[in-house]
């Protein structure tokens, strides 16, 4: 028998393996391969990771919620994580994550990877008030909520198990998007725009088009400002319209009742 040398083969970064094969040899990777290129450590330190905690549960026992062993700082790391100064807020959102959006009860011990995964869901979306860490809480509950009927509709057998399922899940999952939309509102990315499309101006007006700051009711006029920045639409007459009609003469039309 021939002695076989195992040759240890360097390893590569996926990210990196990945703009290599989307990359053709001999040529630059292109904008769209540099996020690819970053090294996992470096992406991770532009983003804090979420905070941890030990769970222990006997039911039908009360849940204790510690920080993880080995980890430093999680009290500050949690008050971020729910966007508050205040450990009984922390608390009481805490406790209202693990019932609505957690796998437990009373009867059923919590597990530490699935309130780890619901405290780093909260951690993603970054609330950054205790209004935001409301409805963000929210918004993890109904998304394992909506999930939970998705499963079950997978497993239903029957056409009213299906129905009843299918439902409840499409019913959660625009709630979730709602709260979504709702989230976006409060942080200001939904503001909403007016857009005039039609603007009708009759003989002898004038129609100003712009945003005129005027002050209150009595303060005068607009300021010159405004005025300068504003676009003013007069009345144009315009000759009438050929017709393939003959001109007619007018009839009179008697004055008495």
């Amino acid at each position: 028998m021939h002695d076989r040398k195992h040759r240890s083969t360097p390893s590569v970064p996926v990210a990196q393996t990945v703009a290599t094969a989307r990359t053709p040899p001999g040529e630059v990777p292109d904008e769209a391969d540099e996020p690819l290129l970053v090294p996992p450590s470096t992406r991770s330190a532009a983003r804090p990771p979420a905070p941890r905690v030990t769970v222990r549960h006997e039911p039908p026992g009360p849940v204790a919620i510690t920080a993880a062993d080995g980890c430093e700082g999680q009290a500050p790391a949690l008050l971020a994580t729910f966007a508050t100064t205040s450990a009984e807020f922390q608390a009481r959102t805490m406790q209202e994550l693990l019932e609505a959006g957690c796998r437990g009860s009373s009867r059923i011990a919590f597990e530490e990877w699935d309130v780890n995964g619901a405290l780093a869901a909260l951690h993603g979306i970054a609330p950054r008030d205790e209004t935001e860490a409301l409805l963000a809480t929210q918004m993890v509950a109904v998304h394992s909520a909506a999930m939970r009927c998705l499963r079950q509709l997978k497993g239903s057998e029957m056409m009213p198990q299906q129905d009843s399922n299918g439902r409840l899940a499409v019913k959660l999952l625009r709630t979730f998007t709602q709260q979504l939309e709702a989230l976006q509102r409060y942080r200001g990315n939904g503001e909403q725009k007016m857009t005039v499309e039609h603007v009708h101006v009759h003989a002898g007006g004038q129609a100003i088009v712009g945003e005129i700051n005027s002050g209150s009711r009595g303060e005068g006029p607009p300021e010159a400002e405004d005025r300068a920045h504003a676009r003013t639409i007069a009345h144009a007459p315009e000759p009438p319209m050929p017709s393939s009609y003959p001109q007619r003469e007018a009839v009179p039309i008697p004055a008495g009742p």
